[in-house]
């Protein structure tokens, strides 16, 4: 079960980091050109990795506000 859930969250930023990279157009753009000059599974893993590192910060950032709101208010998360 521990694998399930490690991999579960992964999926959860590599989905998450793909859609914010699909929703600002020039960021997708550029990471297309950036990837564009290597071979068809290594530019597939690299758009990956970038979509993955991208959920990443912004789920930590996310994080991060969450638990300020939740320390303002008083609560602990």
């Amino acid at each position: 079960m521990k694998i399930l859930s490690v991999v579960g969250t992964i999926a959860m930023f590599l989905v998450g980091g793909g859609i914010v990279v699909h929703g600002i157009t020039p960021l997708h753009h550029l990471i297309e050109e950036i990837t564009a000059d290597f071979g068809g599974l290594i530019s597939a893993l690299l758009s990956n990795g970038a979509n993955l590192v991208l959920g990443f910060i912004i789920g930590s950032i996310v994080l991060l506000g969450v638990n300020l709101i939740a320390k303002l208010r008083g609560k602990s998360v």
